[in-house]
């Protein structure tokens, strides 16, 4: 079966009928390779020659609409950040109220003034309240 070599008396037949089914048909294999006058003259071979200059002409084209869809792409994006950026993150507008802030608590950490007249709440620059609390913790020692 798989190691033994054993005579196949079918497949002698077979290889008999096979070669002999080739062999009777000489250089053609059948009618069907033949062809009558009744069939007219067989048609042209379908792009048997190719037109290179339109090939050419068409990968330029190809290659031109994809470099120009490129560019049109940068540049809209390119426009589009450059507006986003005008807009949101290079707008000044918004430091204004920052600036006025920040200058009326650096006056008010500078300068004497009341905060409560009625509590009896005042208050004084920043500098001099860190001294009075640095020899208020001295003097606990």
């Amino acid at each position: 079966m798989f190691g033994r070599k054993t005579p196949d008396v079918s497949r002698g037949r077979k290889r008999k009928a096979m070669s002999s089914h080739h062999e009777s048909h000489g250089a053609h294999g059948d009618a069907w390779h033949h062809h009558t006058a009744a069939e007219g003259v067989p048609q042209h071979e379908h792009a048997a020659t190719v037109d290179t200059s339109a090939t050419f002409k068409v990968l330029v084209g190809i290659f031109g609409f994809t470099a120009v869809f490129i560019l049109v792409t940068i540049l809209y994006f390119n426009v589009s950040v450059r507006e986003r950026q005008e807009k949101e993150i290079e707008n000044t507008s918004g430091s204004v109220g920052y600036t006025t802030m920040r200058s009326t608590m650096e006056n008010e950490l500078s300068s004497y003034g009341v905060v409560d007249a009625s509590a009896k709440t005042v208050r004084i620059p920043i500098d001099r309240a860190m001294d009075r609390v640095v020899k208020q913790y001295q003097g606990r020692k």
